[in-house]
């Protein structure tokens, strides 16, 4: 830090006047004085306003017969701003001091220490009249904050571990690495030598599961080869096939409604869609459908009981209507135990067969219990 200019105060040159007349020794600055306030500095200064911390790790030499350097340290963990400096005497007089309102002139934070290095100069050969409390500049012991002097720790020191005030050589370092890697190093190399035997042994169970799965993979080709070799073919109504390279289909061709009719094809299956659907409904009286290979045209078979009238014609309705006339009409029963009687049979009568039912008349006295069988069809189209 330079470039400041110090007031010399009245006092402080009274005792540079008396220092050069010979009146008393040389005058001794022994320390700096720290403010942070703002001063008005004048040669009738007696102290610095403000003043918070005095610094007497200080020291300086004549650098010529007109130019003192001098050097201040503060090693401690304070934090502050300064404005303001006054150096002063062995004997505490206020010698100079300068002051800077533009703004701080340093500021010190925990972490770190403040040096202050200034160089005086001064119009008369006057330096050689101010002496320093100490003639070389106090330097601190060195930390990991701190810049300082040290000493280098010798092997022993290295070796123990236990010192940390003292700095390792890189020769004593790699002395110390080389003893406590050594073990580490060996280890490694075991390590890797058990590691090394492992994988030869794996190697080998590897290569025998290859070999293994080699002759698995080459006995499976030999089935699949034979597999492929064979060959599949149609026979009856089956047609299409071949060998076992490729995809294969086999066919059945399914006959049409017209193929049923005509009764020839003989290639050919009979499929429920070609006889045609079957309508059916079960029970005393129902129906069902007879299979015709003609969708259009359904043969259904009608079945009933009824109740015929004694000496009377009795009028029954078909379960399901025909498309037309019934083909035929049978009906028979009678509840009678009388095997004298010759007419005791309802008879239908085939003029009143019509699309939804018939007639029958019955000769006998009294209402019999009969059962009748129609044929008809029924136009599906």
């Amino acid at each position: 830090m330079s470039g400041f200019v110090f007031t010399v105060t009245t006092a402080g040159l009274d005792a540079l006047v008396d220092a050069q007349a010979g009146k008393i020794a040389a005058i001794e600055i022994s320390a700096l004085g720290l403010s942070a306030a703002i001063v008005d500095v004048s040669p009738t200064l007696i102290a610095l306003p403000g003043e918070f911390k005095r610094i007497d790790t200080f020291s300086g030499q004549s650098v010529s017969e007109t130019i003192i350097h001098m050097t201040a340290l503060d090693a401690s963990a304070e934090t502050y701003d300064v404005r303001s400096l006054a150096l002063y005497l062995a004997d505490g007089t206020l010698f100079a001091a300068y002051s800077r309102a533009e703004g701080p002139l340093f500021r010190k934070v925990d972490i770190a220490s403040f040096l202050f290095s200034i160089d005086i100069a001064f119009s008369e050969a006057i330096a050689g009249d101010i002496a320093f409390g100490d003639a070389s500049f106090l330097y601190p012991p060195a930390t990991e904050a701190v810049k300082g002097v040290a000493e280098i720790a010798t092997q022993v020191e290295v070796d123990d571990e236990a010192d940390d005030g003292r700095i390792v050589t890189p020769l004593k370092l790699a002395t110390r690495l080389a003893e406590v890697l050594a073990p580490i190093i060996q280890s490694i190399a075991d390590e890797a030598s058990a590691r090394g035997n492992a994988d030869a042994s794996l190697d080998q169970v590897i290569g025998e599961e290859v070999q293994q799965r080699t002759d698995a993979d080459a006995a499976l080709q030999g089935l699949i080869d034979a597999l492929l070799a064979r060959t599949i073919s149609g026979s009856g109504l089956v047609t299409g096939g071949g060998t076992l390279a490729s995809n294969r289909v086999l066919q059945v061709l399914a006959a049409s409604a017209a193929d049923v009719l005509a009764g020839t094809a003989a290639d050919r299956a009979i499929t429920p869609a070609a006889l045609g659907g079957i309508v059916k409904s079960v029970g005393q009286s129902g129906y069902i459908s007879i299979p015709t290979a003609d969708p259009a045209r359904l043969v259904v078979l009608q079945w009933g009981r009824f109740t015929a009238a004694g000496d009377a014609l009795t009028t029954v309705t078909f379960p399901l209507a025909f498309s037309q006339p019934a083909f035929s009409v049978v009906a028979d029963g009678s509840d009678s135990t009388d095997t004298g009687v010759s007419s005791n049979n309802a008879r239908v009568r085939a003029n009143t067969i019509t699309a939804t039912g018939f007639a029958a008349f019955s000769a006998t006295n009294t209402a019999e219990s009969c059962t009748f069988i129609a044929v008809g069809e029924i136009d599906n189209s």
